[in-house]
């Protein structure tokens, strides 16, 4: 992509032509993932209170990083006036969060429930999971913003809950135009998200077995009960059992 973009799935950047820029804050890559995520143009009263909560120097803090980053975007990236700050959605500025939502949103408007998939589901849930490099704002933290650590923890569960879902959907989907090998895939990195989730245990208990693969289908279980038996204790369910004596 030629124009600015902001990457916030994985460890947060900003790049512009494709190269990354330098920034000297890390408070700028914060107020650029908040604005971002929630969409909202935000009082600077607020984001002074949630990237500086212990500082008398708030508001003087704010403007130095609103021109950091509006260096680092470019101008026409945000909008910003004396009392709120937010991105220009009208301008070139490319969010991966914004499409990776926009693309699961293509499914929703298929007109059958959100947990189901259909033919025309497949383009938009591949790329939105090729969107997700890793979780939102991966490795990063501001220590001395508790509330901002709060907020970016929940958005991450959110954000992971809904790469689940696609890649769940695309399991499915896949499995039933007999694509075993690209829907193992699929169902690695769903497991690879909760690896104690047992219908992706099945799933791929499932798949293997489909694909000819008996054996990878038994270690599969095999892992289900150890992991089970090892962080809750628990055997797996009779469902899953069934599937392994089947």
């Amino acid at each position: 992509m030629s124009g600015p973009a902001l990457l916030l799935l994985g460890p947060p950047r900003i790049e512009r032509g494709g190269d990354p820029v330098e920034l000297d804050t890390r408070k700028a890559l914060a107020l650029a993932a908040y604005v971002a995520v929630t969409r909202q143009r935000a009082s600077r009263d607020v984001l002074a209170a949630l990237l500086w909560p212990d500082s008398d120097e708030a508001r003087a803090a704010l403007r130095r990083t609103l021109s950091v980053l509006n260096k680092a975007l470019g101008e026409g990236c945000l909008d910003v006036d004396r009392e709120h700050v937010g991105l220009n959605w009208q301008g070139n500025l490319w969010v991966d969060v914004d499409h990776f939502q926009r693309r699961l949103s293509e499914c929703r408007s298929h007109g059958h429930p959100g947990d189901e998939a259909c033919l025309d589901c497949l383009v938009p849930l591949e790329s939105a999971a090729a969107l997700y490099r890793n979780d939102f704002l991966a490795g990063f933290t501001l220590r001395d913003s508790p509330e901002f650590d709060d907020w970016q923890f929940f958005q991450a569960e959110g954000l992971r809950r809904e790469l689940g879902g696609a890649l769940e959907r695309l399991t499915r989907l896949l499995a039933r135009q007999g694509r075993f090998e690209e829907s193992i895939a699929y169902a690695r990195r769903w497991l690879a998200l909760d690896s104690l989730h047992e219908p992706a245990h099945r799933a791929l208990m499932e798949l293997f077995a489909w694909a000819g693969q008996r054996t990878a289908a038994l270690r599969q279980y095999e892992l289900c009960l150890r992991v089970l038996t090892q962080e809750l204790d628990v055997p797996p369910l009779a469902s899953t059992s069934q599937l392994y004596h089947a």
